[in-house]
């Protein structure tokens, strides 16, 4: 089914293109969360009329990604976690977990953004991860987790 896409989705396509997927999937997921609409030559006009609105947007939130990339990047993040003397985690840390660590250092980052290489890490040590602010901002960081001393 050929789509015009109303908002960026990563591994589809970019606001305004005319992407083709499928049946279901347009269906089922694009369509009732208004993330595109049917393509069609009205529905281009109008998606052309609310591109400049589109566009200040970015820009304003793209100024805002960079900020707290700025501000992500002078943080030494230090995750404690209860662990076993061998090094294991009792538990484990997720994106949630680094996002609260973030919020306690006063920046705002959602779980969604943070892209570790494992959904989980399960044991002490120096962790590099990526966090995508911004279709155009991404920032590297890293956390250490170490033993809680309870």
């Amino acid at each position: 089914m050929k789509l015009l896409l109303r908002e960026s989705i990563r591994g589809v396509g970019k606001r305004g293109e005319i992407v083709d997927v499928t049946d279901g999937y347009a269906r089922n997921y694009l369509l009732p969360k208004n993330l595109a609409l049917p393509a069609s030559d009205e529905n281009l006009r109008r998606l052309a009329g609310e591109k400049r609105a589109y566009e200040a947007r970015q820009i304003k939130e793209k100024e805002t990604a960079a900020e707290v990339s700025d501000a992500i990047g002078k943080v030494q993040l230090t995750v404690p976690m209860r662990a076993s003397p061998e090094g294991h985690l009792f538990g484990s840390v997720t994106p949630k977990v680094i996002a609260d660590a973030f919020k306690e250092e006063g920046i705002t980052v959602k779980p969604g953004q943070i892209e570790l290489e494992s959904d989980h890490i399960r044991e002490l040590g120096t962790y590099s991860f990526n966090i995508r602010l911004h279709d155009d901002v991404e920032v590297q960081s890293r956390v250490w987790i170490v033993a809680s001393q309870e």
